[in-house]
């Protein structure tokens, strides 16, 4: 449990204030009474969320005029201390200490919640710590008190699955429910493999509709038809395994014929090359003393000069030559070998029977168009099953989790009709949750919409949810109060005190307005005090217009 809360920044008449320490049950705020505002209750709730691992302070007022700065807390479990700091500046880490200070180790905001969902055996299947515990941490600042929607967060705007999700976890029920999720996101995933696959073309389309696929047995029962026919026309049983080995001689042919272009056409490029290589590109000198017999104006030397030129040019391609050669010689190994492989392939084939070109593109077609149709209703008829399975799935879940919600949906209803008969000595109706389906709920107290009605609901079914599951703690800011009769807000804080075990936080400023034994309470659970001017948590109120003066850091 939590035990010590510390700040070098929290002051009372300009002096540090001892360490806030906490015990098991009630804790509360407590207020001057004269309804004052900005002196830090709320804000003291929001540095308890922030050492149970919440960020809101990190965004709070506080901060904002304080600038950064460390948090120190303890937490105490088996009678064992464990000190901690928390900077505003780096909230992602939690420095766990020994009794002097020394920093023993640096965890994550993720290790440190798991950390605290071990010590309070929280560590359920699929339960998250501060999705759980923030939501009955109802601060200012937090956006977590619609008193219409009590499930939800971010002001009732969270799903009602994700919210209704946290009640199973919470009420140990995930086990039983996990084994059917992985059965439907099995068959979501399949279904999702199936579409990618045609998306990319690695199966053939389904048919978009019953009509086609019906539209497609027809066709096949014709064409199936048209090809008994054309065998006729051949005069004898058609093997099928014939026309197959016809077709792959085809095939097979057409690739030699390619492969041998190829072999051809390396061959005359080398042969060129060769040609080049030893008789050269230009003619010698001695070719152009020939020429002067013929053409005996030449100037002669003006052609002697180019050619020496052209012989430079002539030695830098040699080079080239001779690696081309190289070249050609490495590609024409796999392109002959490739031709040795295919005629091998034809010589193995062997078909027993002949066929025209004709009969083969008019069989081929028909078998193709065939099989192209049969696959098609294939594929619709896989997408349909893999559908039926994602419904099943589905509906295997649904059934499991409307009797696991049915179980959770009664217990937390008995525990609201038992908390409300004690608040208002059984005269009022208590407030009824009612989960419909694992994504939607209501919650309401029957015959009575009044405001402070709703709000008073919104208590009793937490304190309900802190009596029925492991959950640790809960804090109440005052705001949650003001509108929930004086006479219920006593039953409240007497049924607070019962809580023996765990411990619940509230933010309180109503003492004056209560009887003798609500003081007494009062009294008994107030952990910390707060009034105006040097009594505030911060020894100050910065919403005032002389706050600059005042500030005594």
């Amino acid at each position: 449990m939590l035990k010590e809360i510390s700040c070098e920044l929290f002051k009372i008449n300009g002096k540090t204030r001892e360490p806030i320490r906490f015990h098991k049950g009630l804790n509360i705020i407590l207020g001057g009474g004269t309804g004052a505002n900005s002196i830090g209750k709320s804000t003291m709730l929001l540095i308890i969320d922030f050492v149970f691992g919440g960020d809101a302070y990190v965004k709070s007022d506080a901060v904002k005029q304080l600038d950064n700065h460390s948090i120190n807390f303890i937490f105490e479990f088996d009678e064992v201390p464990y000190y901690f700091v928390r900077h505003t500046a780096t909230s992602g880490d939690f420095v766990r200490l020994d009794e002097n200070g020394n920093i023993l180790e640096i965890l994550s905001r993720e290790s440190y919640t798991k950390w605290l969902s071990e010590k309070y055996h929280m560590d359920y299947t699929g339960l998250k710590f501060r999705k759980t515990i923030s939501r009955f941490f109802r601060i200012y600042g937090k956006n977590n008190y619609n008193e219409l929607r009590p499930l939800q967060m971010r002001g009732g705007n969270e799903s009602q699955e994700d919210a209704i999700h946290v009640l199973i976890t919470l009420f140990k029920q995930y086990d039983n429910v996990v084994a059917f999720e992985e059965q439907l996101k099995l068959a979501e995933n399949r279904i999702k493999a199936f579409r990618d696959a045609r998306k990319f073309q690695f199966i053939p389309a389904a048919v978009d509709g019953l009509k086609k696929y019906e539209d497609n047995i027809k066709a096949i029962a014709a064409l199936k038809q048209e090809k008994i026919e054309l065998e006729r026309t051949h005069n004898q049983t058609v093997d099928t395994d014939e026309v197959n080995k016809a077709n792959q001689i085809n095939a097979l042919t057409v690739q030699m014929q390619d492969a041998r272009r190829l072999v051809s056409e390396k061959e005359n490029e080398l042969h060129l090359i060769d040609l080049n290589i030893s008789q050269g590109v230009y003619p010698t000198e001695a070719d152009l003393m020939s020429l002067r017999e013929f053409f005996p104006e030449v100037n002669l030397q003006k052609l002697i000069d180019i050619e020496r030129f052209h012989n430079k040019i002539q030695a830098i391609l040699q080079d080239e030559l001779e690696a081309a050669k190289v070249r050609l010689k490495e590609e024409l190994i796999p392109l002959n070998h490739s031709v040795k492989k295919l005629q091998s392939m034809v010589e193995e084939i062997q078909p027993s029977m002949a066929f025209s070109k004709e009969f083969l593109d008019a069989y081929t077609r028909i078998d193709r168009t065939i099989h192209k149709l049969e696959d098609e209703n294939e594929a619709f008829d896989t997408r349909n099953t893999l559908l039926n399975e994602k419904k099943r799935a589905s509906d295997r879940l649904k059934t499991q989790l409307q009797t696991i919600l049915r179980v959770i949906e009664s217990t937390i209803n008995e525990q609201m009709s038992e908390i409300s008969d004690f608040v208002s000595y059984e005269n009022d109706n208590p407030p009824v949750l009612g989960i419909k389906e694992y994504n939607s709920y209501s919650f309401e107290t029957p015959r009575d919409t009044g405001t402070g009605t709703n709000y008073k609901g919104m208590l009793i079914y937490d304190i309900s949810i802190l009596r029925s599951t492991v959950l640790p703690a809960l804090a109440h800011d005052s705001l949650l109060f003001p509108n929930v009769s004086d006479e219920s807000i006593g039953r409240i804080l007497e049924l607070y005190t019962k809580e023996k075990q765990k411990q619940i936080f509230i933010s309180f400023d109503r003492d004056k307005k209560s009887d003798a034994a609500t003081q007494l309470i009062i009294k008994e659970n107030t952990v910390l005090k707060l009034d105006t001017d040097g009594q505030a948590l911060f020894g100050w109120k910065w919403g005032r217009k002389d706050a600059e003066n005042e500030n005594p850091i």
